[in-house]
């Protein structure tokens, strides 16, 4: 979240005069992030001691940590272009101006919100099947299926996040090695990574995308909380009231993140990037941010 924090404070610090010209700059940009994020996750990289050169375009991982990133800023700086004139006219004083002066962040934000949870918990997930690829498995090129038929649920096999990547990208295209094979009910050396069990379930075996279409939505949110920070800087002049803002927001953010995990409402849980996650993960990141902030430009000369 810090990255977008620096990332944005040009686009707002320069007068924006040419919109055209700025969409063309994020538009260029996020070109950028998305080829390198294909040529480093995309499957181009090889082992040190792996003599095959070239790249199988059925197997290629379409989504990546950069290609997450581009997406978060592509949407937040189209925003940021497009509103900047609002932001002129209701820029005013008070407790809650800041909120008010950057409306639109917040219901691109609400909007994202919406769309991640009805998806999440409103998509029904049917059964579902896949080729084993990994050769070094007894089960290479057999196909196994996964009984789902539910709706709601957040366990590796039945979710919707799995199952919209799926759909849009192909199963082939997703991450083969997912986090969740270093769970108990895959492996005995959990929590790391280790053999299969032969009595694991199928789902053990089946490619997901951590970094996939729909937590990668829900990390939108995630961008516009970590951009509001950085419009703390621009619009409070003193280091106390920054100080103040971001501390307050980020212990919000933490108790909501916390509650809603330890609750069950909603488990902390990267993989899916739940909302619960991404309150716990900025507010700890507002923490941080505001102890560096305080040690770097508060440290006293010598």
């Amino acid at each position: 979240m810090l990255l977008h924090i620096n990332r944005f404070l040009p686009l707002n610090i320069q007068r924006i005069s040419n919109k055209f010209e700025a969409c063309k700059k994020v538009g260029f940009r996020t070109c950028k992030l998305l080829f390198w994020g294909l040529l480093l996750q995309g499957g181009f990289s090889h082992a040190p001691d792996e003599l095959t050169y070239g790249v199988d375009v059925t197997m290629m991982r379409f989504c990546g940590i950069l290609q997450r990133i581009a997406l978060s800023y592509l949407v937040v700086a189209l925003v940021e272009i497009f509103t900047k004139d609002s932001h002129e006219e209701n820029l005013s004083t008070g407790r809650f101006s800041i909120f008010k002066s950057y409306y639109w962040h917040w219901i691109v934000a609400a909007s994202v919100l919406v769309i991640y949870l009805a998806t999440l918990y409103g998509t029904y997930v049917p059964d579902w099947e896949f080729v084993v690829y990994d050769k070094d498995s007894v089960l290479y090129g057999k196909i196994l299926s996964v009984s789902c038929g539910v709706r709601g649920k957040l366990n590796p096999p039945c979710n919707a996040v799995g199952y919209v990547d799926r759909q849009v990208l192909g199963i082939n295209h997703m991450y083969h090695h997912p986090a969740w094979r270093r769970s108990k009910a895959c492996t005995d050396d959990s929590p790391y990574e280790g053999a299969i069990r032969q009595d694991a379930p199928s789902w053990c075996r089946a490619p997901f995308e951590p970094e996939g279409i729909l937590s990668s939505i829900s990390a939108i949110l995630s961008t516009i909380i970590g951009v509001h920070f950085g419009h703390i800087i621009l619009h409070l002049k003193g280091h106390s009231a920054r100080l103040k803002h971001w501390i307050s927001t980020g212990l919000v953010l933490l108790a909501l993140g916390l509650t809603l995990h330890f609750t069950h409402l909603m488990p902390l849980n990267k993989q899916l990037y739940s909302f619960s996650y991404i309150c716990v993960t900025s507010g700890a990141a507002a923490l941080v941010f505001s102890s560096l902030y305080s040690l770097v430009i508060l440290k006293p000369p010598h």
